[in-house]
């Protein structure tokens, strides 16, 4: 069961909707699988011809994944969601203003749910509010927002990038919101910020997915160059704050922009994207279903999908490789985890399918090769370092020693903290698993957010 709900944590999602009645808020409801209950969050933003929005999956620690498609036509909803390996969609007719039920289809598999919707939390205290900017770049739009500390003419200014995933400018994880948290104690610390809607998000137009690593670095500088040039604000410094994989991005501006006078990497990667995945699904697949045996030959299939990928060659040997083996860990599943999935050679062909579509992406294809160390070891400028002591996502023990050499390479002033108890997203954590974060604190860890305005201080 374990299994089959972490596949569904990573697949594509719809819904459908009554005309009559405004789809924008927060559904939440669950999923019946099997005897059991999956918790499931919706949150919907603009007008029937115009909406967007994200899923949670709390069980799971899902993380404001955005849907792709968001319709509603009549009294029927459709939400379409890719961020993952597995197709899924919700299809549902809205039964009351506030009531929505319907099947959800994974594959083969078919699965009732039900959602309600939730009274509006637009009465609670806002965090980070500043000046609403739509800064052009070509063809796309980015929208942010920039919040100037009061009676500091020339304060030095953080521009925030998020993390895997197109992410809003808050980085809104199960209301946990700690770009906004970020900005505000910065703010109280005479210190401006600069966050900003990934592209697709918000305010943000263009792709996210066709995004790749110099698309994301290049809306960066563009950032930078405005905010320059701005009435809005006269910055001392420039600094950038990557968190996870925006600090891959962080790491490639600040290398070759000679404007930006510090970085900070919150969790970030030290190895290529390839190398972090491939501890993601030692992990994910561990814990008993499956032989270790099992797993190391999933992940050598998974990789020759990514070469074949990348090289453009034997493609179709490599997805046969990874369909038949596969299937055969599908099929030494418990009958219990097999009930869920009728049409074994389906769904293992699916699954290939949608990897072989995740690592074609332009922007995957951009990063899972890419040695960040190589970026860090062109810095001219001071670094800080941050690692959550409970992180499960970007270890310490994998990434902490690349990033220290590449740094030593370079020559540059740096400091690395170990936050105890934190996360990935650097909360107080119990496990540090995503499972958890729906259930913990809205905040960081106490002392956080003052080493970092410190070394900015003292930098």
């Amino acid at each position: 069961m374990k299994k089959l709900l972490f596949l569904i944590m990573i697949s594509l999602l719809g819904l459908k909707v009554h005309a009559q009645t405004p789809l924008s808020g927060k559904w939440k409801g669950v999923i019946e699988i099997q005897g059991q209950q999956l918790t499931v969050i919706f949150n919907i933003e603009g007008q029937p011809v115009n909406y967007s929005g994200t899923l949670d999956i709390p069980q799971q620690g899902a993380k404001d994944l955005p849907l792709s498609q968001a319709e509603q036509k009549g009294d029927s909803v459709l939400f379409v969601f890719n961020a993952g390996q597995v197709t899924g969609t919700f299809e549902g007719m809205l039964e009351s203003e506030t009531q929505i039920s319907g099947m959800y289809q994974q594959g083969p598999g078919r699965f009732p749910f039900k959602l309600e919707k939730q009274q509006s939390t637009d009465a609670e205290t806002q965090i980070g509010e500043g000046t609403d900017l739509i800064i052009p770049k070509g063809d796309i739009d980015i929208g942010g927002t920039l919040v100037v500390p009061e009676n500091t003419p020339r304060p030095p200014l953080v521009i925030m990038i998020s993390g895997s995933g197109a992410q809003n400018q808050d980085s809104n994880i199960f209301e946990f919101k700690p770009f906004a948290i970020l900005a505000e104690h910065l703010k109280s610390q005479g210190i401006a910020s600069f966050r900003y809607d990934d592209r697709q998000i918000g305010k943000s137009t263009g792709s996210f997915a066709n995004a790749t690593l110099d698309t994301l670095a290049s809306d960066v500088d563009a950032i930078i160059l405005h905010l320059q040039q701005s009435d809005e604000i006269t910055p001392t410094d420039i600094i950038l704050l990557g968190h996870s994989q925006g600090g891959v991005v962080a790491g490639k501006v600040a290398s070759e922009n000679e404007e930006v006078d510090q970085l900070i990497l919150m969790a970030s990667t030290g190895i290529s994207i390839k190398e972090i995945l491939r501890f993601q699904v030692q992990q994910a697949l561990s814990g008993g279903t499956h032989s270790q045996e099992d797993i190391e030959t999933e992940i050598e299939n998974r990789e020759m999908l990514m070469e074949a990928i990348r090289k453009g060659e034997e493609l179709e040997e490599a997805k046969q490789n990874y369909i038949n083996h596969y299937k055969d860990m599908l099929n030494n599943l418990p009958d219990a985890q097999k009930a869920g999935i009728p049409d074994i050679p389906t769904f293992a062909k699916r699954q290939t399918d949608q990897l072989v579509t995740v690592y074609s992406s332009p922007q995957m294809q951009s990063l899972l090769f890419h040695q960040p160390g190589e970026d860090l070891k062109q810095l001219k400028i001071p670094a800080l370092v941050l690692f959550g002591e409970k992180d499960t996502q970007v270890t310490e023990k994998l990434n902490r020693e690349p990033i220290e050499q590449a740094l030593q390479k370079a020559g540059v002033d740096y400091t690395v903290e170990v936050i105890p108890t934190a996360n990935h997203l650097f909360q107080k954590a119990n496990t540090g698993m995503a499972t958890e974060y729906a259930s913990l604190e809205k905040q960081f860890v106490d002392g956080f957010k003052a080493i970092i305005s410190e070394w900015i201080h003292n930098h």
